[in-house]
């Protein structure tokens, strides 16, 4: 490969970690299925909204401007990205790519072919229609009224396990902002929680065989390397990330704990041959050490 080659590659690479997104060779599309068993899962039944869908696009009636929109579940703007997950036990979480987080239950109604989110003590119904898109995946349509809806596509399947989903509710406490200053405990379990979250992304995207391990919705301090664990700079650190801190200052807290413990702690080598596991294995070490 020639130097300039080498060059525009390292560009590539770089503009991937830029995003939080890093490419497996060899790997497939996680989200889509085969002929028949994407004919099945289009069916409007509630097993098959499992599973995290990213919006694909919103219409041009928007919303939010019309007043016709739910007061829990907003239609974003569109330069906004959106990532919506639901599960088995009949939860949902709901990630913007500026960090903002919610949460709820849902349930699927099939003679209605509606869904019921329930956040903030609130319910809203909203129709729901499953589709296929031209690269053959699927698609979720909710649609408010007859000119306000949006389409998300499906951006991952469940995983066999819901509750190691990087984006279930338990793995994702440390988007809550607090409303007072906290400990160096509750700093630190913060901090675990937000390391557990990214075990979850590794584990989730070495066991549905993805083509790429992306974070763009988990903006942090960590950073994947093949194979190994690091930590941004300080000037580098994501303003979403400090705001799930009560302050600045926790925030810091945290990192320093990150950061001290990458330097000093005791780390066991690990070269099963595959980096994702490989990076999990060292990210659950780091967890356990922190105690």
């Amino acid at each position: 490969m020639t130097p300039v080659k080498l060059i525009i590659l390292f560009i590539i690479i770089t503009m991937m970690q830029h995003h939080g997104i890093i490419y497996r060779t060899g790997k497939r599309n996680s989200a889509r299925l085969g002929r028949e068993a994407l004919k099945d899962a289009i069916q409007p039944r509630s097993s098959n909204l499992n599973g995290s869908w990213r919006l694909k696009e919103v219409n041009d009636s928007d919303p939010i401007m019309t007043g016709q929109a739910p007061v829990e579940f907003e239609t974003p703007p569109k330069n906004q990205d959106l990532l919506m997950s639901f599960f088995q036990d009949g939860t949902f979480t709901q990630i913007k790519d500026n960090g903002e987080y919610s949460f709820g239950k849902w349930s699927y109604d099939s003679l209605t072919e509606s869904v019921f989110l329930t956040s903030n003590k609130k319910t809203e119904e909203i129709q729901a229609a499953f589709g296929v898109n031209v690269n053959g995946l699927r698609m979720l349509t909710f649609e408010f009224s007859q000119d306000n809806s949006i389409s998300l596509v499906e951006n991952a399947r469940k995983t066999e396990k819901f509750k190691e989903d990087p984006f279930y509710s338990e793995n994702n406490k440390w988007r809550l902002k607090p409303t007072q200053h906290e400990n160096e405990r509750q700093v630190r379990d913060r901090l675990k929680n937000y390391i557990l979250h990214n075990i979850c992304i590794l584990k989730a995207a070495n066991a549905r065989e993805q083509a790429y391990v992306s974070k763009e919705f988990s903006q942090g301090i960590i950073k994947f390397y093949n194979v190994g664990i690091g930590v941004v700079e300080r000037k580098q650190i994501p303003q979403s990330w400090i705001d799930s801190f009560y302050s600045r200052e926790d925030a810091m807290e945290a990192y320093g704990i990150f950061e001290d413990y990458l330097r000093y702690g005791d780390h066991k080598k690990h070269a099963t041959g595959n980096w994702v596991r490989d990076d999990s294995n060292i990210l659950t070490d780091i967890h356990n050490g922190l105690k």
